[in-house]
C-alpha cells in the first residue's frame, strides 16, 4: 500500500507553509476581518458547509463523510478537551492543512490574513466567544519509541477496544465499523491507519491529542481520564507502527511541468520518451471515503510546440470492464482546465466542476470509450441470449441452443437506421455507436452542467493500458484547437489545472471519485 510516499517530494513543502503563523497569535477582531472572512466563505465554503454553516452546501450529496456543520459548535480537530470550543489556532491549522481522509482541502494557498479571516468568521458561524474557551491541553515530551511501548501499546489497543471500530490490524474494519453514525444521524467510517491517514495531523503529538481529546460529534471517545500519559503515549506509537512512515496530507498548489521535446509526441504509454520526463505525484482527495482507494496519481506532461501530451499513472486493484447493467461502472479518468487561465489560484472556480461564468474544460477518458473502438459494446455484449429467453415466441427463429447454425445473430445498434434508434437519432452523443476517440471533450460551470462538446469539436485522443496493478493514461490534443470552449495552450504558458480518477469496481461514478486540487501547469 505504499503509495503516498512517491508524493513526498511534490507535499513536503506543503507541510510548511504557513507554519510559522499555525503557532502565532490571531490577529485582532475587526469589522474588516470579520467582512473578509465573510466573502472568503461564501466563495471557499459555502459550497460544502452551506451558507449559515449548517452542512448543507450544495456539494454536501456528494460528499462522505458529510461536511461539518459548525452552528453545534462540535469540532473534530481540538487541543481542547472533549467537549469543548476549539482555539483559534486549531481553526487555522485546520484550514492550512485540511483533514485527510475526507474532502476539506488544504487552503494553504491563502493568504495568512485570508485564513484569520476565515477563522473569525466560522467562529462566529459556531457562536463561540471568548470566554467560552476552557484549558488548552500541553502535550508531555515524547518518550522514545521500544519494543517494549509497542507491546504495552498494542495491549492497550485491545484493552481499550480500539479494534471494535478500528479492526485487529488497524485497518477500519472491526465488527462496529458498518454501525457508526455522527452526532447528526450520518454514517462514518472508523480511520484506516494503515494509510497513514491521521486527521488532525500525522505527528506523533498530533495522534496524542487525538486521543486525549476526543473528536466531537463522532464515536471517537477521549482517554484523558481513562490512559495515564504513559499509556497514551504508547497507544501513539503502536497506532503510528500500522502504517509505518506514511503520512497521508491534503492536496495543495503545486506546478506540473510540460517538457519541451523534439520529434512528435507519444501517444503509447509504454513509450521510453515517458522516461525522460520528470514526473509529479500529487495526492488524491476522495470525495466519497472508503478503506482501499488509490492515494495519489503521478503526472508526466510534454510538448513538442504543436501538440501536447499528458501520461497519468494511478494504482487500481481490478479492472472493471462491464459496464452495461445498471450496477457497473467503469473505470476512468480526467483532466480539467479551468477557462479563467486569468486569474490567481485563489480566484478560481471551485475545482470541482467550475461555476457560473467561470466554465472548465475537461478531458474524460473512459474504459467503456475505449473498448468501443474495437467494436460497439451493446447490451447483446452483457445478455447474449436475451432475444430467445424475453420472445419465446420466437424460438424457431432465435433457439436457446446458440451454437445451431439457423440461429441468427443480434445486429447491433450501428448496423441501424439511427432513425429507429431513438438516442442516435435524437443526436444524444452518449447514444452515437460509432467512438471518435476512447476521450471525451466537455464542459462545465458548476453541479449538474456537464455538457459533451459538439462532434465536431472532439480532438482530445487517448488511450488506457493496464500494467501491474496500475492505470496508464495518455491524452493527446494539439496546443490550440478549435472548440470555442476548449482551453487554449501555449509554449512558455500557465494554465490552472486538475486531475481525477473514478474506480468502477469500488462504484465510483459522477461525484464519488478521486480528486485533486488545483495545480499551475507550466509548458517549457
Amino acid at each position: 500500500m505504499g503509495r503516498i510516499c512517491g508524493g513526498i517530494a511534490f507535499v513536503l513543502c506543503s507541510l510548511f507553509v504557513g507554519a510559522s503563523a499555525q503557532g502565532a497569535a490571531p490577529p485582532k477582531l475587526t469589522p474588516e476581518l470579520l467582512k473578509q472572512g465573510e466573502a472568503l466563505y461564501d466563495k471557499q465554503c459555502a459550497v460544502c458547509h452551506g451558507a449559515k454553516g449548517r452542512g448543507d452546501g450544495r456539494a454536501a450529496d456528494f460528499l462522505f463523510p458529510k461536511p461539518r456543520n459548525f452552528t453545534k459548535g462540535l469540532f473534530k480537530i481540538r487541543s481542547t478537551p472533549g467537549g469543548s470550543p476549539p482555539t483559534d489556532q486549531d481553526i487555522f491549522r485546520t484550514i492550512n492543512n485540511g483533514i485527510p481522509g475526507s474532502a476539506m482541502p488544504n487552503f494553504s494557498y491563502l493568504s495568512e490574513g485570508e485564513r484569520w479571516g476565515l477563522v473569525a468568521f466560522i467562529k462566529k458561524l459556531a457562536e463561540i466567544e471568548e470566554e467560552d474557551l476552557e484549558r488548552v491541553i500541553q502535550v508531555p515530551p515524547e518518550p522514545p519509541t521500544t519494543s517494549q511501548t509497542l507491546v504495552k501499546g498494542k495491549e492497550l489497543y485491545k484493552k481499550m477496544k480500539c479494534w471494535e471500530c478500528h479492526g485487529f490490524e488497524g485497518r477500519g474494519d472491526g465488527p462496529s465499523a458498518k454501525q457508526l453514525f455522527d452526532d447528526w444521524g450520518f454514517p462514518i467510517l472508523p480511520n484506516d491507519f494503515t494509510r497513514g491517514i491521521y486527521k488532525g495531523g500525522g505527528k506523533p503529538s498530533d495522534v496524542y491529542l487525538r486521543l486525549t481529546t476526543g473528536m466531537d460529534g463522532t464515536p471517537m471517545p477521549t482517554y484523558e481520564d481513562l490512559l495515564k500519559e504513559a499509556e497514551r503515549w504508547a497507544l501513539v506509537h503502536y497506532v503510528k507502527s500500522l502504517a509505518g512512515p506514511k503520512v497521508a496530507v491534503q492536496p495543495t498548489t503545486g506546478t506540473v511541468v510540460a517538457k519541451r521535446v523534439s520529434g512528435a509526441v507519444p501517444r503509447d504509454a509504454l513509450d521510453p520518451l515517458w522516461r525522460r520526463v520528470p514526473e509529479t505525484t500529487i495526492p488524491f482527495m476522495h470525495l466519497w471515503q472508503r478503506r482501499e482507494a488509490a492515494d495519489a496519481i503521478s503526472v508526466r506532461a510534454l510538448h513538442d510546440g504543436r501538440k501536447i501530451a499528458f501520461l497519468l499513472e494511478w494504482e487500481d486493484w481490478e479492472v472493471n470492464s462491464k459496464f452495461l447493467r445498471h450496477k457497473d461502472f467503469t473505470d476512468s479518468a480526467a483532466i480539467m482546465f479551468s477557462l479563467s487561465t486569468d486569474l490567481p489560484i485563489s480566484e478560481q472556480p471551485l475545482f470541482a466542476m467550475g461555476e457560473k461564468g467561470r466554465p472548465v474544460n475537461i478531458w474524460y477518458w473512459r474504459l467503456d470509450r475505449q473498448m468501443d473502438l474495437a467494436g460497439f459494446q451493446d447490451i447483446e455484449t452483457a445478455y447474449p441470449n436475451m432475444v430467445s429467453d424475453d420472445y419465446l415466441l420466437e424460438a424457431v427463429r432465435y433457439p436457446k441452443d446458440v451454437e445451431n447454425p439457423s440461429h441468427l445473430p443480434i445486429t447491433s445498434a450501428a448496423a441501424h437506421d439511427p432513425v429507429f434508434i431513438t438516442g442516435w437519432g435524437a443526436g444524444n452523443p452518449l447514444s452515437i455507436p460509432m467512438r471518435p476517440s476512447a476521450v471525451e471533450d466537455l464542459n462545465a460551470v458548476g453541479f449538474g452542467t456537464l455538457t459533451a462538446q459538439p462532434q465536431g469539436d472532439q480532438d482530445v485522443k487517448g488511450r488506457g493500458l493496464y500494467v501491474a496493478g496500475r492505470w496508464k493514461v495518455v491524452f493527446v490534443r494539439e496546443l490550440r484547437s478549435k472548440g470555442l470552449f476548449d482551453v487554449q495552450l501555449k509554449s512558455g504558458g500557465q494554465f490552472p489545472i486538475t486531475f481525477a480518477v473514478w474506480d468502477g469496481s469500488k462504484g465510483d461514478r459522477d461525484g464519488q471519485k478521486g480528486v485533486t486540487g488545483w495545480n499551475l501547469l507550466n509548458l517549457e
